[in-house]
């Protein structure tokens, strides 16, 4: 009997949206093992009970007694045995057994078993630009007409330009997410990561192929991708200097293909947040891109300087969602820490003091650690700072790595109580938690450079497994990639298209026991890593993100990489550049927080910087900058 497509795509929804119709009794990286990496898998039912491995002719090669099992709570009620199979480090395919039963899927190990993986992460990049047609020759069944070309593009209001009919070109770039819209602060975060995994693998990616339209060029793909969106970014910088806030339509488009979206976009915002990203992100490049585009590169570093003028006299101006405007917002992201990571970006390649100076306004302090994201990127500069010890001053170096190891050993230390062997705990299963649980292993990789030490590579190694299937719904959350990977995620080429499987490399949100779509019924606050829907209905658990996707290629290009090369970053390497940025007053004469006293706070309201301060009846007033009371 033959199922019919409508029951067979039931059936893999029923088994990722809730525990699996056809559970499996182990649960384990679904894509592959590196023959001298860490192998786990997380065995249910198996205490003291011997796990056969055999090969593809049925041959024993490995015996492992699984230990006890322990609970791990994220997982509820579904405790494990951690069975480890480390010592197998022959390349080939085999299967796990209990007794007369298989357990798990086929175990593939090989010294590149994470190239593939690696290489569709980065390809999603190229899906997902703006502005160009995708051709069958590199995107396969894929291809798509070109959608949104950008270039007469309005400036909204918000961003001070009232010449409604001015435009500008605001092509290239990548769509932020499931929508097509497109936003500097979360393309901030997702380009250092790529160029910090360029930056530290130079040698394995300076030759991998990702078949896109410029891999004939002498530049390395991984490189070439990259610019795409830098590309774009360039363009979002106003005359003055500042950066808007990001380039959408007034409202998300429909589930349509991007040519089918063809709503006026328009410039939104100018502001803090985007202008310190932007700064940071194009002083990294500029030392990039100097030894294959000199003029590109002085592009990215002038780019750098104007803003970090623009950051300074505009010390107060935030990003506020305008009026009418519903597209992703990303307010809320906090600005100094920005600031501290573009001065010191902009430091490294320049080795101007006053840039050094200034960035000493923040302490390095243990008070402040919290994984990365698009709303805070303090680890971003510490990453710089720990990891050019030849560059900073030494008490700065000590700090930066005290923060990452701290993080590090917290991570490594939580693992002892899973029985998925895994760091990740109950409040990491918010929205995108994949990408909270790819940052960690961003953390983990640096402070396995930093030290060597094994236990921070095998930490990192079992976060890739648990995203590519090592988890308590057996599901590899990477599309196009494992057995029983997520097929139906908010992502809208891929919903509108004709091709039943979407778009391949992407990294799907991921369980979140606070979703309130149509996932809610999957929901389950004593068991939050099985919150999760694979239903494109579900943008809280099953939307994709280029901020989520860039962790996910740093976290499995690096341990690839490491393992191709037997190499990892040697710190004392020097920027291939030094460019002069002239010495900038650090903070703007008259909006100074420090003329205020202690206990008035400055708050934006309607579009314009105020000072609240309480009487003494404890009602809140409000006066402008200059001391006049304002309703």
């Amino acid at each position: 009997m033959k199922f019919s497509k409508t029951i067979a795509k039931a059936l893999t929804l029923s088994a990722v949206a809730a525990p699996a119709l056809f559970a499996a009794t182990a649960f384990q990286n679904q894509v592959g093992f590196l023959t001298n990496g860490q192998k786990q898998m997380a065995v249910i039912d198996a205490a003291g009970k011997d796990v056969v491995f055999k090969d593809a002719e049925g041959n024993t090669v490995l015996t492992v007694t699984a230990p006890e099992t322990i609970p791990w709570e994220p997982a509820g009620d579904t405790a494990a045995s951690l069975v480890d199979f480390t010592e197998l480090k022959t390349a080939g395919t085999y299967q796990a057994f209990v007794g007369d039963d298989s357990i798990g899927h086929p175990i593939n190990i090989a010294d590149n078993a994470l190239e593939d993986v690696t290489k569709g992460a980065l390809k999603f990049f190229y899906f997902q630009r703006s502005s160009t047609e995708l051709t069958e020759e590199f995107a396969g069944k894929y291809a798509r007409a070109a959608g949104h070309p950008d270039t007469a593009v309005k400036y909204h209001a918000s961003t001070g330009i009232t010449d409604t009919a001015a435009t500008f070109n605001g092509s290239k770039g990548w769509y932020d997410a499931g929508d097509y819209g497109k936003y500097v602060v979360n393309s901030g975060i997702t380009v250092y990561t790529l160029l910090q995994l360029y930056q530290q693998n130079k040698e394995y990616f300076k030759d991998l192929n990702l078949n896109i339209p410029e891999s004939e060029n002498e530049i390395p793909d991984i490189l070439d991708e990259i610019k795409w969106n830098l590309d774009w970014m360039l363009t979002m910088q106003d005359t003055d200097g500042g950066v808007f806030h990001k380039l959408t339509t007034l409202k998300f488009a429909g589930t349509v293909m991007p040519e089918k979206a063809t709503a006026q976009r328009y410039a939104i915002g100018k502001a803090q947040e985007a202008t310190w990203y932007f700064a940071a992100v194009m002083a990294l490049a500029s030392e990039i891109y100097q030894p294959y585009d000199e003029e590109f590169s002085k592009k990215c570093i002038e780019a750098a300087e104007a803003a970090y003028r623009w950051g300074v006299a505009n010390e107060l101006t935030y990003y506020e969602q305008p009026s009418g405007v519903t597209t992703g917002s990303y307010t809320g992201a906090a600005e100094w820490p920005a600031r501290l990571w573009s001065l010191i970006e902009m430091y490294r390649v320049s080795g101007e003091k006053h840039l050094l100076e200034a960035s000493k306004k923040w302490a390095i302090t243990l008070k402040m650690k919290g994984v990365q994201n698009w709303q805070n990127t303090y680890m971003l500069g510490l990453y710089t700072i720990a990891t050019n010890p030849d560059l900073f001053e030494k008490d700065m170096v000590d700090s930066a790595k005290t923060v990452i190891f701290s993080m590090a050993d917290d991570y490594v230390k939580s693992m002892d109580k899973s029985g998925y062997g895994l760091p990740l705990i109950r409040s990491d299963f918010y929205w995108g938690s994949n990408g909270i649980a790819a940052n960690k292993g961003m953390v983990l990789i640096h402070a396995y450079i930093l030290s060597q030490e094994e236990k921070y590579l095998n930490a990192a190694t079992s976060i890739l497994d648990y995203i590519l299937g090592r988890n308590p719904l057996d599901v590899s959350y990477l599309t196009g990639f494992g057995v029983n990977p997520t097929m139906n995620p908010h992502h809208r080429p891929s919903q509108a298209d004709t091709v039943v499987a979407p778009v391949p490399g992407m990294v799907a949100g991921g369980p979140n026991a606070s979703a309130t779509d149509c996932a809610k019924k999957y929901t389950n606050e004593n068991a939050v890593a099985k919150s999760y829907y694979d239903n494109s209905c579900s943008y809280a658990t099953n939307e994709v993100a280029i901020n989520w996707n860039a962790p996910f290629a740093y976290l499995v290009g690096s341990i690839q990489a490491i393992a191709a090369t037997g190499k990892t970053y040697d710190v004392t390497e020097k920027p291939l550049a030094r460019y002069e940025i002239a010495s900038i007053p650090f903070a703007s004469s008259n909006l100074r927080r420090a003329q205020f006293q202690e206990g008035q706070r400055l708050v934006v309201r309607g579009q314009a910087v105020q000072v609240e301060l309480k009487d003494r009846n404890g009602v809140k007033r409000y006066f402008n900058l200059k001391g006049k009371q304002v309703r």
